[in-house]
């Protein structure tokens, strides 16, 4: 009897991890989502191979693609000088359709891992905090809004990018607002890239610049912070 007892309980995780892998992957199919994710991302990873041999004049779109993706998110890659390439080379509605393709990808992904990280121990007490209570009311004013205005602008977009997802704001409403201001910026830097071309070695140290200069400021407010508690603490 024991000994039954006890291969049925070495069964019961097998049977529980099985059960469990069963209903996500039936949440997954049932996502639209993952629908809009395999729609944008497969025929992208299909197609791109594809254009690097049989069309070569559009790599380079499918290279500001790419990297279109990581740079519309929380990695730090200036999009405008990218933006500003494509537009030199390619029509504007084409290269401003690509960057807003790229801006749903990266989008949908910030909202569910902001969303998962809200969901540890350690950060979900910020919610409770009042800084962070003021920050949803102001948002909650004009939610939509803001994030079409601010994704237009070049206000820093990040702390939008942790608030309204955190805050419970709808996943599709959030996606078609920064969308919305996204695509007609890009539209006006690539009109920039056509009508006043820049030398490739000019975008390359603007993108240099923009990657390195706040880099340098952060290190200096360390230790700068540093020093101060230095100086304090004796």
């Amino acid at each position: 009897m024991y000994q039954s007892l006890r291969i049925r309980l070495e069964k019961a995780p097998l049977r529980l991890n099985r059960q469990s892998s069963v209903d996500l992957a039936h949440r997954m199919r049932r996502s639209p989502t993952v629908w809009v994710l395999t729609a944008t991302l497969v025929p992208a990873l299909i197609l791109t191979p594809i254009t690097r041999f049989l069309y070569p004049e559009w790599w380079q779109l499918m290279g500001y693609f790419w990297y279109s993706i990581p740079s519309s998110s929380f990695v730090y890659l200036p999009n405008e000088p990218a933006v500003i390439y494509a537009g030199a080379i390619y029509n504007l509605e084409v290269v401003a359709v690509t960057g807003g393709i790229a801006a749903v990808v990266a989008a949908i992904t910030d909202y569910y891992v902001v969303r998962r990280v809200f969901e540890f121990e350690r950060i979900a007490p910020l919610k409770e905090t009042t800084l962070y209570k003021r920050a949803v009311r102001w948002f909650n004013w004009a939610p939509w809004l803001t994030l079409a205005v601010i994704s237009f602008s070049p206000i820093p977009f990040y702390p939008l990018r942790i608030l309204a997802p955190s805050s419970g704001y709808p996943l599709w409403k959030y996606v078609s607002g920064y969308v919305a201001g996204r695509v007609p910026r890009y539209y006006l830097l690539a009109m920039g890239g056509a009508w006043m071309p820049v030398p490739n070695e000019y975008i390359l140290l603007m993108l240099v610049g923009l990657i390195v200069i706040p880099l340098l400021w952060t290190l200096w407010m360390k230790q700068r912070v540093r020093t101060d508690a230095n100086e304090v603490s004796p």
